[in-house]
């Protein structure tokens, strides 16, 4: 069978164009985390992705020093283990993954205590910093600065939050959510120069992730890959003939089955003309898809790192491959092409998520 992607939907950038993968940004030539927080501060650090905990590092030379609140489902028990090594995670953490909140209807008397005690928590700290406008929760009144959490954050400060109305505020309001989480937000660290609304720019800190690993010792550097569980001797089989291929949690977060997935995934890899024996393959941290069991000639990364780290690794490929990752972002230097996918046919994905997929600004 002979596939095509659609040229008006797939978009291939190659070493020509390297400048728009990876953003013509005038970023900041020195960051100093302190110009942000104080050298006294009683900071927390709030995460729940890999790529925001490591710009996070990255940025603030007292990583050590901090208090980590570790949420969500993005991140193993197992890293919460890795950074015990260095920093302190506290106990909490277990009770906030996978999720931080219970759900209001299923008991409202935890759901109440457990939103009262989150203030507490945070309010006994003079700093948050993290991805906070997951906070959500307006009894909390700790000054707060986001390190972004990639295209959740950009886009809410490209395009502003949604308004969805009074009534709709209301009622957040009277469970103890935020009717506008980013609102409450007062400072911003991106890995890049965006184009901001008018209302953020005075709040934002660009900073160049590049240019923080290169000012790293070798012993901050090997503290920093222990943490995420890397061995760089594990990349050194991975050469420029190898492809790169990220795949994205589509049958975990959507009506949609990893049989249809794998498919996919399979005829494009296939219609690229790829070699499964020369292709390396990134899950999201999300996925529970076992990519062994369905490419066992490949190599298998394991999820708990962000991308960024290959590259600062000067892992070189052939090509890197995604539907719609912004994990290709940073390869424009360190591949011959980036090719974002999109939604091709073939993936039977519901007619919302394709036209979703295929509409994302990259």
């Amino acid at each position: 069978m002979t596939l095509n992607l659609n040229p008006l939907i797939c978009c291939v950038i190659s070493r020509c164009a390297r400048s728009w993968v990876t953003g013509s940004y005038k970023l900041m030539s020195k960051f100093n985390m302190t110009t942000i927080i104080n050298d006294d501060a009683k900071v927390l650090v709030f995460e729940n992705t890999y790529y925001s905990l490591f710009l996070f590092m990255l940025c603030d030379s007292d990583w050590k020093k901090r208090d980590y609140l570790i949420f969500g489902d993005r991140m193993s028990v197992h890293s919460l283990h890795r950074l015990k090594k260095y920093a302190c995670v506290l106990d909490e953490s277990l009770e906030y993954m996978p999720k931080p909140m219970p759900r209001l209807g299923q008991n409202p008397l935890v759901y109440v205590q457990k939103k009262l005690q989150q203030k507490n928590l945070f309010n006994a700290y003079t700093t948050c910093i993290g991805n906070v406008k997951d906070i959500n929760n307006w009894l909390v009144s700790v000054p707060r600065v986001q390190i972004e959490d990639g295209t959740s954050t950009r886009n809410e400060l490209t395009l502003g939050a949604r308004n969805r109305g009074f009534a709709n505020a209301l009622a957040k309001l009277l469970v103890l959510k935020e009717p506008v989480r980013i609102s409450r937000v007062e400072k911003f660290i991106v890995a890049a120069e965006i184009d901001a609304k008018e209302e953020y720019q005075s709040k934002i800190s660009s900073v160049d992730m590049f240019k923080l690993w290169l000012e790293k010792t070798s012993v901050e550097k090997t503290e920093i890959l222990d943490v995420f569980g890397i061995d760089a001797t594990a990349f050194d089989s991975i050469n420029s003939q190898f492809s790169l291929l990220f795949t994205q949690p589509w049958s975990e977060d959507f009506a949609y089955t990893e049989a249809q997935k794998i498919r996919g995934y399979k005829m494009l890899i296939e219609e690229l003309g790829m070699d499964e024996l020369k292709l390396v393959i990134k899950p999201h941290p999300r996925e529970t898809t076992d990519y062994n069991k369905y490419f066992p000639d490949s190599v298998i990364l394991n999820s708990s790192f962000p991308s960024e780290l290959i590259t600062m690794l000067n892992v070189r490929v052939h090509r890197v491959v995604s539907l719609n990752s912004t994990a290709c972002s940073c390869f424009g230097n360190y591949s011959d092409e980036v090719i974002y996918a999109r939604a091709p046919a073939y993936f039977e994905f519901p007619k919302k998520l394709a036209d979703r997929i295929n509409n994302m600004k990259l």
